[in-house]
């Protein structure tokens, strides 16, 4: 038994390079990516701004 691995290259199969057209579909929530980024940086500037608030008025 050999312990060398199987290196050769295989066929493509037709399910591997079977378009996928439900990946260009937009997201269900707020129409677009782009919104769906703004929305998770506004959050996360929002945590921000509330941390900093915090950290002044109980320092």
């Amino acid at each position: 038994m050999s312990t060398a691995p199987n290196l050769t290259p295989r066929e493509p199969t037709a399910e591997a390079s079977a378009p996928r057209p439900e990946l260009d579909d937009a997201p269900p929530l707020l129409g677009s990516w782009r919104n769906i980024y703004l929305l998770v940086m506004a959050t996360f500037v929002a945590f921000v701004v509330v941390g900093w608030v915090l950290t002044e008025v109980y320092t």
